[in-house]
């Protein structure tokens, strides 16, 4: 690897980091704003936002391969925050409602603690920091721009829904690190770096605690949509 481009040690909430979560916030506030002032014109800037969600994993493959430092985690798109990549994609691309409640919980619930913790060595301007906060940001503000912005907000049942799929994910994960030797999902082992998963004992009990945590983020999630509702549920007119 190049030295000029490693040089150095990720500091957490150091500059670099600190500009990275500005930027995504700047970002979502801008796409949000333009969706509201004018609803009918954002299909260039949806599109493009759905490309670059799904250019991300084979520029991570390209990369890994160009450096040589291609590994059995990186060989699918099967973390969360990748399917939660392609769930905003999804949304962004067909106006799909259960997509954009995937990318909800799984980008705000699951994709944003990565942006605060990030599993990652190297600083800016690093090939695998660039894609790293690609992603993790890429993934964050299309959850807010979909369901803020572009109003897909989730429904009744949302948050079943996606804790069963879930579900779904930490049973297919599972398996391909049974097959691999892999760590999708960090579901074989915590990340190297610090992390909530640290306050939550050891394998496999993390991951049972994670799901604790992550329903309890799930419906949190869903509160503001469900307070939206409730003065319809009781005969008067929403808010």
């Amino acid at each position: 690897m190049d030295s000029s481009l490693s040089a150095g040690r990720f500091e957490a909430f150091g500059p670099d980091h600190l500009a990275a979560l500005g930027l995504t916030l700047l970002l979502a506030a801008w796409l949000i704003r333009r969706a509201r002032r004018d609803p009918a014109g954002t299909v260039f800037q949806d599109r493009a936002l759905a490309l670059f969600l799904l250019a991300i994993y084979p520029a991570h493959l390209l990369v890994g391969w160009r450096l040589g430092s291609l590994s059995k985690d990186d060989l699918f798109p099967c973390q969360l925050c990748d399917l939660a990549a392609l769930s905003g994609a999804l949304a962004l691309r067909f106006r799909n409602q259960r997509a954009a409640e995937l990318v909800w919980f799984w980008g705000l619930a699951g994709t944003l603690n990565g942006l605060f913790t990030p599993a990652l060595d190297e600083p800016f301007p690093s090939p695998r920091f660039l894609l790293f906060f690609a992603l993790h940001g890429g993934v964050v503000v299309t959850a807010l721009y979909v369901v803020i912005g572009l109003r897909l907000r989730p429904m009744p049942g949302a948050v079943w829904r996606a804790f069963g799929w879930s579900q779904v994910y930490i049973v297919g994960a599972s398996a391909l690190n049974y097959a691999l030797g892999s760590n999708y999902g960090f579901l074989r082992s915590k990340p190297a770096q610090p992390s909530l998963l640290d306050m939550l004992g050891p394998w496999p009990w993390y991951i049972l605690g994670l799901e604790a945590i992550g329903l309890g983020l799930y419906f949190l999630l869903y509160w503001p949509f469900l307070l939206r509702r409730a003065p319809a549920v009781a005969g008067s007119a929403p808010p």
